[in-house]
């Protein structure tokens, strides 16, 4: 990769009279993007999500990673509160999305999905902001349905600005996967309405399910539930062996979590791709 890659993403913006990154975005000699926002720095780390067969990686899931300095980390949660107090939550956020895009270029595969979250208060805002998105995507061709938009369950009360965020996501192309379901075990009817391409499936299911054996009984009914309403279940939050076993038998098609695998930054994924196929050439 290369400059030429923020001169791009410039061009998209200006394009749209936004600005442009070149404040806010950096590369380093081996290829890896970071970011500066209001003086956070900001990081991509990519946790896989895997098969449950063949432990085959499907694709990853994008987590922000900012720090104060180049040391004190912070938490995401906390900078994305902040930003929307303060202002500017849409240009952060789609600095944010570029910044895991453009380090997720260097170690996809063919077919391999991003997951990226969205933040609720941007669900308002889909369409001047996924328009702008969508041509980034575009500009490094990455096939629109490779990028996986996670939405939380929790954050699904209002069904107007719901429906006409489904809509707009869907008529770019981007999947949908719903994360964190099954927190309350109340929101089974969502599914019908919104029929996501995956449930990800709160880690405290698994975690419960390890520990109480109703629980575990029910998680398989749970799942089956969720592939009668077409969407593919991916167990996330598995931490130990035995969480790992249960999921196994379960139904579920996709893991994730740090019995498999902690998050870490591309480089890390790159050099595990080139020690399974040294033809991979060492630039990104």
């Amino acid at each position: 990769m290369s400059q030429s890659f923020i001169e791009v993403l410039n061009e998209k913006m200006q394009d749209a009279f936004l600005g442009d990154f070149d404040d806010y975005l950096s590369v380093d000699k081996s290829g890896r993007y970071s970011g500066l926002y209001r003086g956070f720095n900001l990081d991509s780390v990519f946790q896989p999500i895997a098969t449950g067969s063949d432990h085959r990686t499907i694709g990853y899931e994008a987590l922000l990673r900012p720090t104060i300095g180049k040391t004190l980390p912070v938490e995401p949660k906390f900078v994305f509160r902040y930003i929307e107090e303060t202002g500017g939550l849409v240009f952060f956020d789609r600095i944010c999305r570029t910044l895991h895009l453009l380090n997720f270029l260097g170690i996809k595969e063919e077919h391999e999905l991003l997951f990226i979250n969205v933040h609720p208060a941007l669900l308002s805002r889909v369409d001047a902001h996924g328009k702008v998105f969508e041509a980034i995507v575009h500009a490094h061709s990455v096939p629109v349905d490779q990028v996986v938009i996670e939405l939380e369950e929790s954050f699904l009360d209002d069904r107007n600005v719901l429906d006409k965020a489904l809509r707009n996501f869907r008529d770019r192309g981007f999947k949908i996967a719903i994360a964190d379901f099954g927190r309350e075990l109340t929101y089974v009817k969502r599914l019908w309405n919104i029929t996501p391409d995956f449930v990800k499936l709160h880690g405290d299911l698994i975690h419960e399910a390890a520990v109480n054996e109703k629980v575990s009984h029910v998680l398989p009914r749970i799942i089956d539930l969720i592939h009668e309403t077409g969407g593919e279940v991916v167990v996330q939050g598995i931490e130990t062996e035995q969480q790992l076993s249960i999921a196994e038998q379960s139904g579920a098609k996709y893991r994730q979590g740090y019995a498999l695998s902690k998050p870490e930054p591309a480089s890390h994924w790159l050099e595990r791709i080139r020690l399974r196929d040294p033809i991979r050439k060492a630039g990104w």
